[in-house]
């Protein structure tokens, strides 16, 4: 039988409601969930750039670097069948996100110090094993601070972090590389990881305003009074029977596949297939692609925002966004058809626009199957749309190492957004969301 959650002890009562601190100190988180989210994908980007490098030192084919760039993707994925249910019975979440940040600082500065591949495939899992906890993490503190009109943006600005990344990776890994040596390059970005320390502790000064509950899209009642109404939490049994919870799953099997590919194998796709040289060139190049995709993230979620504004309901909005982005990413069957860097370069800018606005709203649909249960329906959806990442990932290399080209891993990939856009129409529906 569900249970009802009785409603929680008042957690803010040093700040009256009303004041600044309550009406701004939710988008002071959202900027260290930015920042840690910048961390998380630069650690991890790091390898795909400097994958060059790399597979000149150890000699490795498109096969091999297909298994290295696919080790830290498996070992996320995995760590999503346990991580969701820590972090929803974690009671200092203010000291364990810490925690899990130098985990996956200190696993990408001890790749600096690798001597063969293997020891760099294992350091990979274990920073995949760390860096599973950040989404969950983001995706449960927006769900209790944030009104669901507000959740698609904040989901956006967050999740932008992760393009923030892609677009400093390139220029400084790439700088690192080939005026010292590729270490350099894992040993300064892990360091960054320290500095995030500051903000968060200065910003999270007590671990009970992590509690404060969303605040009111219509102004129903006064923020700040640290009472919220009861929420109905499932069990995983439950849970996992929820149509909802398939749909925004299965959406995720498809879509973050695309997203994946363009982190970790557009170097390489750039590099073999239009001749860049590994230099600040193909930085440019790299932080051009990166840039339009982190401005769908900012567009794709205020969009939602604007469109609810005008009397939309919040799915209508984002299943209207969701359409578009789709509509743009299948741009990416006309790479095979056009013959200049320049033109690729066009195709790409708008393939990610449309991924990265879908995207944003995909992180905002899974703080909306089980409140209750946001950090566990995040991770167990993080699972399975990671785990079919990571198989896309690594036989993107064996197929491009046999063919010789993309253009097969193209078509692949635009299945797979069509097989998410079905998903998306037929089991997000309002009976099934818990939009409020």
């Amino acid at each position: 039988m569900n249970q009802q959650l009785p409603a929680p002890v008042p957690v803010n009562q040093t700040a009256p409601s009303g004041s600044w601190f309550v009406r701004t100190w939710r988008w002071g988180v959202l900027g260290t969930l930015f920042l840690a989210t910048f961390l998380n994908y630069f650690d991890r980007q790091t390898l795909s750039v400097a994958i060059e490098p790399i597979s000149r030192e150890f000699g490795l084919g498109n096969a091999e670097r297909g298994q290295l760039l696919a080790a830290f993707i498996y070992a996320y994925a995995f760590a999503h069948l346990f991580i969701g249910f820590i972090i929803d019975r974690v009671r200092n979440i203010r000291l364990f996100f810490p925690a899990v940040v130098l985990g996956w600082t200190l696993c990408t500065v001890a790749v600096g110090w690798a001597r063969s591949f293997d020891e760099i495939r294992w350091l990979r899992y274990a920073l995949g094993v760390f860096e599973a906890a950040n989404f969950p993490l983001c995706l449960l503190l927006i769900a209790r601070i944030f009104p669901a009109h507000q959740r698609s943006l904040a989901a956006g600005i967050f999740n932008s972090g992760a393009v923030f990344a892609t677009l400093a990776a390139p220029k400084l890994v790439i700088y690192f590389s080939t005026n010292y040596n590729w270490r350099y390059s894992f040993w300064a970005t892990g360091a960054l990881g320290l500095l995030w320390l500051v903000p968060w502790f200065l910003i999270v000064r007590k671990n009970g305003f992590l509690a404060l509950p969303a605040a009111p899209s219509r102004d129903p009642e006064p923020v700040g009074t640290g009472t919220r109404a009861p929420v109905e939490e499932h069990s995983l049994a439950q849970l996992i029977r929820l149509p909802a919870f398939w749909g925004v799953a299965l959406v995720g099997v498809g879509l973050l596949p695309g997203w994946y590919f363009m982190s970790q194998w557009l170097p390489t796709f750039l590099t073999q297939i239009y001749r860049l040289d590994f230099n600040q060139a193909l930085g440019n190049r790299l932080t051009l692609v990166y840039f339009v995709q982190d401005l769908g993230l900012w567009v794709g979620g205020g969009l939602v925002a604007a469109l609810s504004r005008r009397g939309l309901s919040v799915l209508s909005a984002r299943k209207v966004v969701i359409a578009g982005g789709y509509v743009l990413m299948m741009s990416i069957l006309l790479l095979p058809l056009v013959g200049s860097l320049t033109a690729a370069l066009g195709v790409l800018c708008v393939y990610v626009f449309g991924l990265a606005a879908w995207q944003a709203n995909q992180q905002a649909f899974k703080q909306d199957v089980s409140p209750a249960r946001v950090a566990t329906v995040a991770a167990l959806v993080g699972f399975f749309e990671t785990a079919s990442s990571a198989f896309v990932v690594q036989k993107v290399g064996e197929v491009t190492q046999r063919l010789g080209g993309f253009n097969a891993v193209f078509g692949l990939l635009a299945a797979c957004f069509t097989f998410s856009l079905a998903a998306a129409f037929y089991f997000l529906r309002p009976r099934w969301l818990k939009i409020k």
